[in-house]
């Protein structure tokens, strides 16, 4: 038996201009039917043109220095991804009738270890405010079972009742993907919101991916936006570490109000229902401060996302995150954008935007948890800027209560303003409701204690705790002793 397949066994060219797909599909499979790993020759250019198949990845995959050009100006399905990392395990519907909050047991009818994800159809939730507004998503969570019945992480919300399912065995035997340098020539569609799954997803557990580049060319005057180069979806234990990977252009297209556009959002790095995905040392090709491109970053419905040594424009939280924890990275202009639950933990990391932590305004501007930062440091480019930007009006029914963390805890925090020529105003949370007045409908829930030690500035501004004492007047201020 060979040590591995090769393309070039099934007919691959990697000349750069020959469409390898045929070849590469038919290469994997046979790998996936041996379960041995494929090695692509490290000199090889390989064309992969519009076709609507995917090839499936079960095996180890060394890409080392080959290049891949992925053609998307025609494509056959724009929801068909280039490479799926794919497991044997079969889903199946497990009858779940309710789930409390903060559980941590359950009975599954099959024995063994599974990732979990969880709907209640009746409660809708993240019902979305602005210009992007929508009626909201059903009630879900995502969590992992082990032999014993144990919930990890807990579940984060009431389900009186569970109208759907689903699960699948958590696959034992890692699979590595690493190497490659891939060149997205982008699509030229009409920019609305026709989403192109390109690029990976990683649909099983116990996956790294390393080592690898992606660059977009060809992107002009309009395009339809990307999910993600590379996606995760129902898996668990993910690790994508030592990538370079490329930001796009921001296009704009009609929003929910008419007469008014919006800003799409394109992605490198998209999580979807996923648990424990880990990000080491990713950095991005473009500047990222430059407002042209869209945040590289984003995730929906995870649990447990850590970024460590990374350089990016932006980490985002955008329908709920549970367990964030965040060391030696950077951020750009769009900064880190927090919405869900638990702990968000971030420390020794830079922003360069007017605010270290964004919660977002189009979801209620939720965290229920808890806070901590640790030797971080704030680059503003405006005279106002704050460490926790927050904006809540009261008017509107998210589908939950929402609430600002309920603890938040800084230490050694420098707002480096010298850029700026010394800034104006610098508060460490920000005021909520520009229109404040109690006995509101929706009325929003403040932080409840304050711990605060070692905020400087460069310039020498004072450092104000809160942006509204009217606002924060059941917050409790604790400024500690170095």
């Amino acid at each position: 038996m060979k040590d591995y397949l090769r393309y070039e066994d099934f007919g691959a060219k990697g000349d750069g201009i020959t469409d390898d797909f045929a070849s590469i599909i038919a290469c994997h499979n046979a790998a996936n039917e041996s379960g041995i790993p494929v090695k692509t020759d490290p000199d090889a250019t390989y064309y992969i043109g519009g076709c609507g198949e995917s090839a499936i990845i079960k095996t180890d995959v060394d890409f080392g220095t080959s290049k891949f050009i992925i053609n998307d100006i025609k494509l056959e399905d724009i929801k068909s991804y280039v490479f799926v990392i794919a497991s044997d395990n079969q889903h199946f519907d497990p009858e779940i009738k309710t789930l409390k909050k903060g559980q941590k047991h359950i009975d599954m009818p099959k024995k063994g270890r599974f990732f979990v994800k969880v709907f209640n159809d009746e409660r809708l939730i993240f019902i979305r405010k602005g210009l992007n507004k929508n009626i909201g998503t059903a009630t879900t969570d995502c969590f992992t079972v082990d032999e014993n019945g144990s919930i990890f992480p807990t579940v984060d919300w009431d389900y009186p009742t569970v109208t759907r399912a689903t699960a699948v065995s958590i696959d034992d035997k890692p699979i590595t993907v690493r190497g490659g340098i891939f060149t997205t020539i982008a699509n030229r569609e009409e920019s609305f919101y026709n989403y192109h799954h390109r690029g990976f997803i990683v649909k099983r557990s116990n996956v790294t991916i390393s080592d690898m580049t992606h660059y977009v060319e060809g992107e002009g005057d309009h395009g339809a936006p990307y999910h993600g180069f590379i996606r995760t979806k129902y898996a668990v234990n993910v690790t994508i570490r030592n990538c370079l990977l490329t930001a796009r252009f921001i296009y704009r297209t009609a929003s929910k109000i008419p007469g008014k556009d919006v800003p799409m959002g394109s992605y490198d790095l998209s999580f979807d229902s996923s648990i424990d995905v880990r990000c080491e040392n990713i950095r991005q090709t473009i500047d990222i401060t430059d407002s042209r491109y869209w945040g590289i970053y984003t995730s929906n419905f995870c649990k447990n996302l850590s970024l460590v040594n990374c350089s990016l424009s932006r980490f985002d939280a955008h329908q709920g995150v549970s367990n964030v924890y965040i060391k030696d990275c950077e951020f750009g202009h769009q900064a880190m954008n927090l919405i869900g639950f638990g702990e968000a933990v971030i420390e020794n990391t830079v922003i360069r935007a007017n605010s270290a932590i964004n919660l977002r305004s189009d979801y209620g501007a939720i965290w229920d948890g808890t806070v901590t930062m640790r030797n971080c440091k704030l680059i503003p480019n405006s005279k106002s800027a704050s460490i926790i930007s927050t904006r809540n009006r009261g008017d509107h029914d998210f589908g939950y209560i929402c609430t600002m963390p309920h603890t938040v805890d800084i230490r050694g925090f420098v707002l480096d303003d010298s850029g700026i020529g010394g800034a104006d105003n610098f508060t460490v949370l920000s005021a909520y409701d520009p229109e404040y007045s109690e006995g509101k409908p929706y009325a929003y829930v403040p932080v409840n204690t304050l711990s605060i030690c070692g905020i400087t500035t460069v310039s020498g501004t004072a450092v104000t705790p809160l942006g509204s004492d009217e606002q924060y007047k059941g917050t409790t201020v604790n400024i500690l002793e170095e």
